[in-house]
């Protein structure tokens, strides 16, 4: 019996209507289903989402933390925003996960909407040990970061990133002063709006919109992409070996505080001197891909689809 663990984002899944289409299949085939205990939780003196829409399911509702201890398979509704957050505790309980684009774009979500029936061949399986040798089911693994704050030679916080680690100036409108560091050998300083280091998983996002390369997500690598840097040595990207240890030092000139941000959510305060310490994480992701369609005619799929849409 596979246990699976179901996330979702309620504000893209209206009245819960794909999120019910999956559980038919899942509870067809016996699977084992948790989901978070949030749903079980009112607010505002709404009924609970589980109450209103998940009556009478067989599903088991749990604390997030503990979903992805438990289970083999995350499937996840949403963006990739959505998928961003789950990846790193999916990484760190082992569970393969599964996306399901509800968002615009979707280049780490394997399946539309419109698709959740391919799910049907994985949710018949008897254990997790079948799914690697599944016929037309491919493991794909992505690299992840493992990013340091360090003040005053301590490490502060860490965390783990699938996208990207940013270091930025924030809001102001001053540019922040900036020293790229590779293995302890200083690589340039900057005075620029801020600096990505990126996974191949995160050159398709702000990476790319920064002038960054688009990275094959088979390699291992890390970027470093300065953003609107001025009138310094290395203005351009630059692609180290994944054993690298990257350090960006923040030097407070013209504005006192700067900001790092993880994958898009995490954000941590860095004063005169503090560092980040960026490297390769123990940890990967583990993507479920049941659709014969490779990287590079996905891209071009979704940037066609993205244009379109704001045509």
């Amino acid at each position: 019996m596979l246990k699976i663990a179901v996330s979702v984002n309620p504000n893209k899944d209206k009245d819960l209507a794909y999120t019910r289409a999956l559980l038919d299949i899942l509870e067809k085939h016996g699977c084992k289903v948790y989901m978070s205990d949030t749903f079980k939780k009112s607010f505002n003196s709404v009924p609970p989402v589980a109450d209103m829409f998940l009556s009478g399911r067989d599903i088991e509702f749990i604390p997030e933390y503990l979903m992805f201890r438990k289970a083999d398979i995350c499937f996840v509704f949403g963006g990739d925003g959505t998928i961003l957050k789950i990846a790193k505790k999916a990484a760190a309980g082992n569970a393969y996960i599964l996306g399901i684009n509800l968002g615009k774009v979707g280049y780490i979500a394997e399946l539309e909407a419109s698709e959740i029936s391919l799910i049907e061949k994985i949710a018949s399986l008897n254990s997790i040990s079948e799914l690697e040798s599944l016929e037309g089911v491919v493991i794909d693994k992505r690299m992840m970061l493992k990013a340091e704050i360090i003040k005053n030679n301590e490490v502060t916080y860490s965390a783990l990133a699938l996208n990207d680690v940013v270091v930025s100036k924030g809001a102001v409108s001053r540019m922040a002063g900036l020293k790229l560091i590779c293995n302890g050998n200083v690589i340039s300083s900057y005075r620029a709006d801020g600096i990505i280091v990126s996974t191949p998983t995160g050159s398709t996002a702000y990476c790319m919109s920064a002038g960054g390369p688009i990275i094959d997500p088979n390699l291992d690598c890390i970027c470093a992409v300065p953003v609107c840097p001025y009138m310094c040595l290395n203005p351009g990207p630059i692609v180290f070996s994944a054993d690298s240890v990257i350090e960006i030092q923040f030097e407070a000139e013209k504005i006192n505080e700067a900001f790092c941000t993880i994958d898009g959510k995490s954000v941590k305060s860095l004063a005169n001197g503090d560092k980040v310490r960026i490297l390769k994480s123990s940890l990967f992701t583990k993507l479920i891909r049941i659709k014969n369609i490779n990287f590079y005619t996905l891209l071009n799929k979704k940037l066609a689809c993205q244009n379109n849409d704001e045509n």
